[in-house]
């Protein structure tokens, strides 16, 4: 497969082009607007951008033997004379040496030839040989059934040799810090000769419980790694800090959730409470058309906002009760604004990589899409909750916070991209997901 944008070469089931960017597959794309179903399965997730080295090398190279030549012109021009018995024992320990220093020569040719094939290819852990140009990409992500927050790792590894009887590959989530050990299981072989597993911690945030991945040759069953290292990979460790921020924690948001866990959650509740409003507006019902608007003005700004009202016992009465965690998805500190800051720090430092800088633009991206179009919404709600008798917005606000919540295909490609007027909180959560991706590279250990 071909990328329409730059031309490069892809695989088949690549969502993303590994050198632009650009969506290839779509989600979910139904209509004017998809809807992006989180926990995507293992053939969606894309491969993630690296500046090192292609894991699909050539072989290495034959060095050439050395070749001594024997030259088929006589060392002397005068006629030849009668050889004595005293000349011919001379030519005879010439010829001797000679054969002697080509023998070497290609012994030592072949010494060395062996030596370094060995060295280039392969090192040896009993009767497994671990070949050096191996790789393998880990990505996090949610569960299928939404329980957790990246709380399953896939790890895929290619270029591995099979291991020895007795013998497999063991995957390990580590924490350096605080020297503990998740154990992820074995890798399987698969029919096209890589490795991969899929593991998960409950509902845990395996972000949250370690800062490298490590895949260990090892004899039977074992519960920590004593193995030798074959494969690892580290978070850079100041991007890392942001990632986590998005992704895990944060230090002022409602239960410390990472910050675009809680915007992806206040979105959807932003959505909720615009059907609600819709199902309202066609009746005559204008306290619960004013509650509904008051519901949805508290989710998009938060305590922080200036037109932030609770909700009054008249809308509980009416089963209107959503007003979000009071953290806001606009303003100057709400979860739009704090998490396009935390993914230009993570694509700002100086350990951050390629796929980081690239997926971290891609989150931008879609929080300021979310903002112009939540920003309507507030302004539509305002004029609803002063008036609720007008409902001409309430189809402006459905339309819009479906597209916030799950971005809208505007060019009719059946893909929502992470472009200008595309990509919402889905998109975005999809996106700080891969900047949490990591290639896998041999071990010296």
């Amino acid at each position: 497969m071909q990328c329409p944008q730059c031309n490069a070469q892809l695989d088949d089931d690549t969502i993303f082009c590994g050198n632009c960017g650009k969506q290839i597959a779509p989600f979910q794309a139904q209509g004017a607007t998809v809807a992006y179903k989180r926990g995507t399965d293992d053939s969606e997730l894309p491969t993630i951008l690296t500046s090192g080295p292609s894991s699909q090398r050539s072989g290495p190279q034959t060095p050439v033997r050395n070749y001594v030549p024997v030259s088929d012109t006589p060392p002397f021009s005068s006629p030849p004379q009668p050889p004595s018995r005293k000349s011919n024992n001379g030519r005879i320990i010439l010829y001797a040496v000679l054969a002697l220093l080509v023998i070497a020569g290609g012994t030592l040719g072949v010494v060395a030839l062996i030596k370094n094939n060995t060295s280039s290819t392969s090192n040896t852990t009993g009767n497994t040989p671990v070949v050096s140009n191996s790789t393998g990409v880990v990505n996090f992500r949610d569960s299928l059934n939404g329980s957790g927050h990246s709380n399953v790792v896939t790890i895929s590894a290619n270029g591995l040799a099979a291991p020895g009887a007795g013998s497999k590959y063991d995957a390990w989530l580590v924490d350096t810090q605080l020297e503990h050990t998740i154990a992820l299981g074995a890798l399987t072989q698969n029919k096209d000769g890589t490795y991969s597993v899929k593991a998960s911690n409950g509902n845990n945030n395996l972000l949250g419980l370690g800062n490298k991945v490590e895949i260990t040759l090892e004899q039977g069953s074992v519960t920590l790694p004593t193995g030798r290292v074959i494969l690892s990979a580290t978070f850079p460790p100041l991007a890392f800090i942001h990632i986590r921020h998005l992704l895990v924690s944060f230090p002022n948001t409602p239960g410390n959730i990472g910050l675009l866990v809680g915007l992806l959650d206040q979105a959807q509740k932003l959505s909720a409470a615009s059907q609600l409003l819709q199902s309202l507006a066609g009746g005559s019902n204008t306290s619960a058309i004013h509650c509904a608007a008051q519901s949805i003005i508290d989710i998009a700004e938060g305590t922080q906002g200036s037109h932030y009202q609770q909700l009054s016992n008249n809308c509980a009465a009416q089963n209107i009760t959503q007003g979000g965690d009071g953290y806001g998805l606009l303003g100057t500190n709400g979860y739009i604004a704090n998490g396009q800051a935390h993914a230009s720090l993570a694509a700002t430092q100086t350990d951050t990589t390629i796929s980081i800088r690239v997926h971290a633009g891609h989150v931008s991206i879609c929080l300021e899409n979310m903002k112009g179009w939540i920003t309507t919404i507030d302004h539509d709600a305002q004029a609803l909750f002063n008036n609720p008798t007008n409902t001409a917005k309430v189809q402006e606000i459905v339309t819009l916070a479906n597209h916030s919540l799950n971005g809208v295909d505007t060019n009719g490609d059946e893909s929502i991209d992470p472009v200008p007027g595309e990509g919402g909180a889905n998109t975005a959560y999809f996106h700080a997901d891969l900047m949490s991706a990591l290639v896998l590279a041999p071990s010296s250990k």
